[in-house]
């Protein structure tokens, strides 16, 4: 008899293009994989997949009835949703962010998902942009909260926030000339980590203008470069957001310079598939829980 979750076995497979693959996203082995789709191949008497040695592709059949079996699947959770949209979405979400958005709005979006979808269980991967593509991509998480934007055609990547960047530092280094950010050079600029947009910013910035070697001291952890600013080691570019705990208690402070780098902008991004509720309402969370750390901030 044709079920669900067959169907949703035949769609993943599909997407994935492999037995393997829609095994470990759907939580389950690839022998309850094979067996669903011999169940559903016997049920609807046809060949949905030719199977080659490492490798699988769907028939002339499977082609035909991939789109109605995700227009099935997507109504069947429009259902539950309208029956009941906290009860009918559970699971293991995974979430892949920027340690930016830790420090700022996480917690906000976090509580969000704990009132509104109840039966969610939550897996974070905190770690950098061009970390959290590849995973994305690699169908390892569903979520990607990073900066800039994913530009593939299977990823719907949607502008989310974006906070200034200012130079900080100690009020214990003496400084003179504060506002030229080119004497900056005299100590080492604690920037973020050596792949990322606004490292390659301030670095075309010094090149460019600065005669002098400049030392950078680039982290991938900002509560690194927080730890290092306040120690008096450099001059760090850092969001006010992430230090306002160091700013109250006078272990950092903002230099006014004369130039700063351009503004961090985040996307939150995820694979557009027919077979993804969970998903997208985890994903219209996102910009509630932003809402909400802004009044609150």
């Amino acid at each position: 008899m044709l079920n669900l979750k067959q169907l949703e076995t035949f769609v993943w497979i599909a997407h994935l293009g492999s037995f393997r693959q829609a095994a470990k996203h759907l939580c389950t082995t690839q022998p309850a994989i094979s067996t669903r789709i011999a169940n559903l191949e016997e049920t609807l008497n046809t060949a949905l997949f030719y199977r080659d040695t490492g490798s699988i592709s769907l028939t002339a059949k499977g082609r035909e009835l991939l789109p109605l079996a995700e227009k099935l699947l997507s109504n069947a959770d429009q259902l539950q949703v309208l029956a009941n949209s906290a009860e009918a979405i559970s699971g293991i979400l995974r979430i892949g962010v920027s340690e930016t958005v830790v420090h700022t709005w996480l917690p906000h979006y976090l509580a969000l998902i704990h009132q509104n979808l109840p039966h969610l269980e939550v897996e974070l991967i905190v770690d950098a942009t061009i970390n959290l593509r590849k995973e994305l991509l690699a169908r390892n998480i569903d979520i990607a909260i990073l900066l800039g934007v994913v530009d593939e055609p299977n990823v719907v990547s949607q502008a989310i926030c974006n906070y200034d960047l200012h130079w900080v530092a100690s009020p214990a280094l003496q400084q003179t000339q504060k506002n030229k950010v080119l004497n900056f050079a005299q100590w080492p600029l604690i920037t973020y980590a050596r792949n990322t947009s606004p490292y390659y910013e301030i670095e075309r910035y010094f090149n460019t203008h600065n005669n002098q070697a400049t030392r950078f001291y680039s982290a991938s952890s900002l509560s690194a470069s927080i730890r290092l600013a306040e120690s008096g080691i450099g001059i760090a570019i850092l969001p006010k957001e992430v230090i306002h705990t160091s700013l109250q208690n006078n272990t950092l402070e903002i230099i006014e310079a004369d130039w700063s780098p351009s503004p961090l902008q985040f996307s939150v991004a995820y694979i557009d598939t027919p077979v993804n509720l969970m998903t997208m309402e985890s994903v219209k969370l996102t910009f509630e829980a932003v809402k909400q750390y802004k009044n609150v901030n």
